[in-house]
């Protein structure tokens, strides 16, 4: 029964949620260089570490989430950390939504997902814009890898 329920939830949101550790977001950020004059967007945002981090690192972050209930409990931790006022939670497919006010972008998502996020990036991400992704690849040049935890994040600039 749990098998069939995974599977279902997959289908409907395209992922399941496996959150990041908060060492592994700290990385990750760090090693697109986030800075206040960043926006940040974190596909996919889950329960909105990522978003938090960003913000507290002075980064305006936007998350978008297409499960309810994740989206919910991600305004809740961003409410909880006082940082409304940096970061705005859309409950949206992102395939749907433009991505053209992104500096940063981080996924944590399937290889056949990034494989199919990654044309739209290339379409609506300006120049310069970098792009973080925990474990799977793009076919992009990597400028850079790190090891986070038991899988590396690798960083492309647009």
């Amino acid at each position: 029964m749990l098998l069939f329920g995974t599977a279902v939830y997959i289908f409907v949101y395209g992922a399941i949620f496996v959150p990041l550790p908060r060492s592994t977001v700290k990385k990750i950020l760090k090693l697109a260089k986030v800075s206040k004059k960043d926006v940040v967007y974190d596909l996919g945002c889950g329960d909105g570490r990522v978003l938090i981090e960003a913000a507290k690192m002075g980064a305006r972050a936007v998350g978008i989430e297409n499960n309810p209930l994740l989206c919910w409990l991600s305004k809740l931790n961003v409410e909880k950390n006082n940082l409304g006022n940096k970061i705005k939670i859309i409950r949206e497919n992102f395939f749907k939504q433009n991505l053209h006010d992104a500096t940063v972008i981080v996924v944590y998502l399937s290889q056949k997902l990034n494989d199919r996020l990654q044309p739209k990036l290339e379409r609506e991400l300006r120049a310069g814009a970098r792009v973080v992704s925990a474990d799977h690849t793009f076919a992009w040049k990597e400028i850079k890898r790190i090891k986070t935890g038991h899988f590396y994040s690798h960083l492309y600039k647009i």
